[in-house]
């Protein structure tokens, strides 16, 4: 087989590569750079289509939005002022207050009177969270009603008579209506199917208002959103913290409605349907003044808590089940409380949205355009920088930055700019890029890497190596020219030493000697190629290019002997003293991967390489240790002891070649 070199010289000068290898390098930089790029362009798309609310995608889009979601829980955890409200109190139908009062229900006598004292004591507002749809009568009634016309009701007891005459008289009570959706569906017919509980008529009537109590829960069941109206047949009712808010800040609800909308940009599609989220003021028992029901029953309390403020009667005991889950519910928060990680009371849930609405810090969606941005921003950079760094460097050095990145801004957006930024199409789109980058490399580069790395680790220095390993076309499979050193080592007198002794011993005998000095052309950047029985064949300069490659050669060959010496003089009598011979060439050669397709070999041939072999079998007839050539010794420069030999004629090369000895290194080199 004929191989065909057709390569420029290279020219030694500071570094510099040749020009096809220099050309081959950066167009296989730039390929891949250009593919991770394009990974990281297409690894943004699939994110952003996958994740983003306006798209339906089944059970995966809602499993991803629900992601979505715990990212905003633990932002908004974090962001929370846990401080009092100012304009809101709540009356809580607590432990205390049953432990106090007795069972649940009470008489709607207690009713009557928390809201006339609170009415004495001035409050502007009282929001009932209770859902006053029958008289307290009508059990006591049940029997005679099956004797009835259909239109009979029970009479009001004096209980009922005396809440209706304390609303009535208060002229501030909000009323609370719950209204329950479901979907029905029978074959191709499906309906959205309403029902509402309203107060009794007799408690409507004379009461300020009404307003829906209803929080819409998102795909985890949890509450994170307040709605602004509802809708029941045709009809658009407020829900009571609108009502209350509007009122407090004396306008009308429906304009209201409207500045809400307008500011909390309810129509984007993080927000589903008329809604908008919850700017929580604190974790439960944390965010708004609480008094105990019995003690607004009894009057004992002071009037300046409740005075010109929104009072809201509600069920705070776990035993009542109006509990919901929020984002407060994770127990994330910095500071602590005994009640952190519990559920939220529906009133204060309720108190929560109101209080939004009247401080007007608003959570609003952020623009689309800036998790769009950095996303595609990241995802690219990920594999451009995952491409120059390998995957496990990038692991730690590239994901992971990218990862806390966005979410930093998250939460410094959302703390300081009340801005709710998605975050899962960024968390996705720089998973996405660093995994298909890293099947890409394990595809191409990461492959080769690996193979290179087998090849050459035991061959050159660890430092040679990384230079291989970072560009890989050092160690091109075609043939090229270079100029480099050939240096050949042989053991004196190793034949008679194999005869007279065991055989394994001789072979742990060569194993330490080849040891030693193989770990000598390393240090010193050689690349040692082969053994040959009790020889090695080392280049320098090639694979990877050393201007200083001769002067690198005749360094490790002085080391050699210095060490053979060393070794020598502490041998224990009668073991065989290694005496090493050296001989070394510099020239121009051909270098590359040469055999079959079945075994490759990176080797070097040329008459440099049968130069360096006939010097050191020359030393045996000199009497020498270490023979160079004369262009090996220009390339050397001084600091080396020289005795010329003359010149010889060298087998295979048509003129003599002037050669000398090398004694050692000059002291002061």
């Amino acid at each position: 087989m004929r191989w065909v070199v057709d390569c420029a010289q290279v020219t030694w000068s500071n570094n510099t590569r040749s020009e096809p290898q220099t050309n081959t390098l950066m167009h296989s930089r730039r390929s891949s750079y250009i593919a991770a790029v394009a990974i990281g362009l297409a690894a943004a798309v699939v994110a952003l289509v996958l994740t983003w609310p306006g798209f339906n995608l089944g059970l995966l889009g809602q499993a991803l939005w629900r992601l979505e979601l715990a990212t905003y829980d633990v932002r908004l955890a974090y962001s929370v002022p846990n401080t009092p409200a100012d304009d809101i109190v709540i009356v809580t139908i607590d432990e205390g207050s049953i432990a106090e009062l007795g069972t649940w229900p009470w008489p709607r006598s207690y009713h009557a009177r928390v809201i006339e004292n609170l009415a004495e004591a001035d409050a502007k507002l009282i929001g009932v969270d209770m859902i006053l749809s029958t008289l307290s009568s009508a059990d006591a009634q049940l029997e005679a009603a099956a004797d009835q016309p259909l239109d009979w009701e029970p009479e009001p007891s004096a209980d009922d008579l005396a809440l209706a005459e304390a609303i009535a008289k208060a002229g501030n009570v909000v009323l609370a209506i719950a209204i329950a959706e479901s979907h029905a569906q029978h074959g191709e017919m499906a309906a959205e199917i309403a029902q509402a509980d309203f107060p009794h008529w007799r408690f409507e009537e004379v009461a300020y208002g009404l307003g829906v109590v209803n929080m819409p829960k998102d795909l985890d069941g949890w509450v994170r959103r307040c709605w602004l109206t509802r809708s029941y047949q045709d009809e658009r009712l407020s829900t009571m913290p609108l009502l209350l808010a509007a009122e407090f800040k004396g306008i009308d609800h429906t304009t209201q409605a409207t500045e809400v909308a307008r500011a909390a940009r309810v129509d984007s599609a993080y927000l589903h349907g008329d809604s908008f989220a919850i700017a929580y003021r604190g974790r439960p028992g944390i965010g708004f003044t609480r008094m105990p029901y019995w003690q607004a029953l009894r009057g004992q309390f002071d009037a300046a808590q409740v005075a010109g403020k929104i009072v809201l009667i509600g069920a705070t005991d776990p035993a009542l089940q109006d509990l919901y889950d929020t984002p407060l519910s994770l127990g994330l928060e910095p500071s602590g409380s005994n009640e952190t990680g519990r559920q939220m009371p529906g009133v204060e849930v309720m108190a929560s949205a109101m209080d939004t609405i009247l401080t007007g810090r608003y959570i609003r969606p952020a623009s689309p355009a800036l998790p769009i941005f950095l996303t595609f921003l990241l995802a690219v950079a990920v594999a451009v920088f995952e491409i120059r760094l390998r995957p496990l460097w990038s692991l730690a050095f590239v994901w992971l930055p990218a990862m806390v990145f966005p979410l930093l801004l998250a939460l410094a957006l959302l703390d300081l700019s009340d801005l709710w930024m998605l975050l899962m199409p960024t968390f996705l789109g720089v998973t996405f890029s660093y995994a298909a980058t890293t099947v890409y490399l394990e595809l191409t580069t990461e492959r080769q890497r690996r193979r290179l790395h087998r090849s050459w680790s035991q061959r050159v220095s660890p430092e040679i190596l990384r230079v291989i390993l970072d560009n890989p076309s050092v160690a091109h499979v075609e043939g090229q020219n270079v100029v480099a050193t050939v240096m050949f080592t042989d053991f004196q007198g190793f034949t008679t030493f194999c005869h007279e002794q065991p055989p394994e011993h001789v072979v742990e005998t060569l194993n330490q000697y080849l040891t030693h000095i193989t770990q000598v052309i390393r240090r010193h950047g050689g690349t040692v190629h082969k053994f040959i029985g009790d020889g090695v064949m080392a280049t320098f300069g090639v694979p990877v290019l050393q201007p200083d490659h001769a002067r690198r050669a005749v360094q490790a060959a002085c080391q050699i002997q210095q060490e053979m010496d060393s070794i020598t003089a502490n041998l224990q009598l009668g073991r065989w003293p290694p005496v090493t011979r050296v001989g070394i060439h510099t020239g121009e050669l051909v270098a590359g991967d040469v055999g079959s397709p079945e075994l490759l070999e990176y080797t070097v041939i040329g008459d440099t390489v049968s130069t360096a072999s006939r010097l050191e079998g020359l030393n045996k007839e000199f009497g020498t240790r270490i023979m160079i050539s004369k262009a090996t010794a220009q390339a050397a420069g001084p600091g080396f002891n020289l005795a010329p030999l003359g010149e010889v004629e060298v087998r295979g090369r048509a003129e003599p070649v002037e050669i000398l000895a090398v004694k050692g290194l000059r002291k002061n080199a």
